[in-house]
């Protein structure tokens, strides 16, 4: 190899490798999922890009295992869109859940050494079509907005073991008064059928995305 090829290899080399680090960025987790420093960390993970663009997570345990992997929409605010898989520390898949816009369209699990756990996800009193039936027909637009503000408020909940509501969060906000309906009309719905896991009832997060036009 001459001099010339030579050099200009090792240029290349260099963008790579700036090119890599400048797609991938690294966070560290405690054991409780709070950011905290390289020498206190439980979990890392890696941010880098699907081929279509997409913000990608993958998570490690901090002996270097995948923890999980999944794609968002966006990271600010948070929104989940696409397959996200869960692994056990020995390599084997805990559960894997596909999202769209934040909410979970299909999910499966299974135990450490295979077996699968059977899931059944929340449901609202007649599906999904009467719970934006329930919405349509009980908020109550504020007064004085004008001009009306556009766009989608992402909220997220809990739903009790006894099907029972708590823990309503605004996760992406549009307007106040706006944001503070949407809470009030989510903490006042009917009971829902609660989730499911291996025939015992078990309290879910739940997401949902309210259109503002």
């Amino acid at each position: 190899m001459n001099l010339r090829l030579f050099i200009s290899t090792l240029f290349l080399l260099a963008a790579c490798l700036q090119g890599y680090a400048q797609s991938t960025d690294t966070t560290f987790y405690d054991v409780d999922w709070k950011e905290t420093d390289k020498s206190n960390h439980a979990f890392y993970r890696i941010m880098s890009q699907t081929d279509d663009g997409k913000p990608l997570a993958t998570d490690y345990f901090k002996s270097g295992e995948v923890q999980m992997t999944g794609t968002f929409k966006s990271l600010s605010p948070e929104i989940k869109d696409g397959e996200f898989i869960w692994y056990y520390k020995n390599g084997q898949k805990q559960t894997v859940s596909l999202y769209r816009d934040n909410s979970i369209v299909s999910t499966k699990s299974w135990s450490e050494d295979g077996a699968e756990i059977i899931n059944v996800p929340p449901e609202f009193p007649g599906g999904m079509q009467a719970l934006y039936k329930y919405i349509g027909a009980n908020f109550v637009y504020p007064k004085g907005l004008n001009p009306k503000p556009i766009g989608r408020i992402n909220l997220s909940f809990v739903v009790d073991k006894d099907g029972s509501i708590s823990d309503v969060t605004v996760v992406e906000s549009v307007h106040r008064l706006l944001d503070e309906e949407a809470v009030r009309v989510l903490k006042r719905m009917p009971k829902w059928k609660p989730g499911m896991q291996n025939d015992k009832a078990v309290r879910v997060k739940y997401n949902i995305p309210l259109s503002m036009k």
